[in-house]
């Protein structure tokens, strides 16, 4: 028989919930959005996108993100019909794919010249259930 109260029982179970819950919350953050191409190559103000830059990108923007940086993560504060971008950068990757929050707080404008592929971040429905039904048989 275990030592343990039923108040402590309590607790217990109340902890597992509460990592369960954040477990979930992380799951359908992380499972539910997939990157996908912007039609035409421009991003529109107020989405979040992954910018991949040129050699060129990565040089131009390495005063103000850093050196070596490959791909460029965050939220289009303001986007001109040029293709020219400011970006409230969250997340950089370098060229050997070492992901980091970026500490910066005022936008990066970012050129069309200095983009090799821009990606919008969108809802991906067949992962949204998948994640969902996971959800549901974890707490069931």
């Amino acid at each position: 028989m275990p030592d343990q109260t039923p108040s402590a029982n309590r607790a217990s179970r109340g902890r597992t919930v509460a990592l369960l819950a954040g477990c979930g919350a992380l799951l359908l953050n992380t499972a539910c959005y997939a990157y996908l191409p912007a039609l035409g190559g421009t991003v529109p103000t107020g989405s979040d996108v992954r910018i991949e830059l040129t050699a060129t990108g990565t040089s131009a923007l390495q005063s103000a993100v850093g050196p070596r940086v490959r791909f460029i993560e965050g939220h289009v504060q303001l986007a001109d019909s040029d293709g020219n971008a400011s970006v409230i950068v969250e997340r950089l990757t370098s060229l050997d794919g070492l992901a980091v929050n970026y500490l910066g707080r005022d936008p990066v404008r970012i050129t069309r010249a200095d983009v090799a592929k821009a990606d919008l971040r969108t809802l991906d429905r067949k992962r949204s259930w998948v994640a969902a039904g996971v959800m549901g048989g974890v707490f069931l």
